[in-house]
């Protein structure tokens, strides 16, 4: 045979008894479990309460219930909704902002002659009202977040307000009060 030959069975022979374990290669290995416990995670819920109450407002002085099944608006008309939402956030550096998404409002008509707002009372313990008008909280825990929906029909002049704002319907079912997680 010829010598590279050898040398080739010979470099194979080794290799195959190193990789077959015929070795002297040994590695060790040890385990151990380990019980570190379990990790939760927390929860944000928004709910509002009842059916809200609706009142006229138009004198300030003397509110008056409103039933919008049976009465309608006229211009110079200011009406409220009142309702509670009630947050329950809990969890470890846990926030949340709350605000309304009043886009899907459709004036249609009454652009321009009729506003929707909303306020939020934020002296519930533990709620701060941000600059941007939005409200936080800090800490874990339920909180009771009154809020008004004001509808106002402005008044306008004397034959300011055309008949293309007569019998129109003010969808409000659109409104989403959207809580969000923010980190603390």
């Amino acid at each position: 045979m010829k010598k590279v030959t050898k040398a080739t069975i010979a470099a194979v022979a080794a290799g195959a008894l190193l990789l077959g374990g015929a070795g002297t290669v040994a590695r060790w290995q040890a385990q151990q479990t380990i019980d570190a416990g379990t990790v939760e995670t927390g929860h944000l819920n928004l709910a509002t309460g009842g059916a809200g109450v609706w009142e006229d407002i138009s004198n300030p002085d003397a509110p008056e219930p409103f039933n919008p099944a049976t009465q309608q608006l006229v211009p110079g008309d200011v009406v409220s909704f009142s309702q509670t939402a009630t947050i329950d956030a809990e969890g470890k550096n846990i926030a949340g902002s709350l605000s309304v998404d009043q886009l899907d409002t459709a004036l249609g008509a009454l652009e321009g002659y009729v506003t929707v707002a909303l306020q939020v009372d934020a002296s519930a313990p533990g709620i701060t009202e941000e600059a941007d008008g939005t409200l936080t909280f800090a800490e874990p825990g339920t909180y009771s977040v009154p809020f008004l929906i004001t509808v106002t029909f402005d008044e306008g002049a004397v034959g300011d307000t055309p008949p293309s704002t007569y019998d129109q319907v003010l969808d409000l079912e659109a409104l989403t009060l959207t809580l969000d997680q923010v980190r603390a």
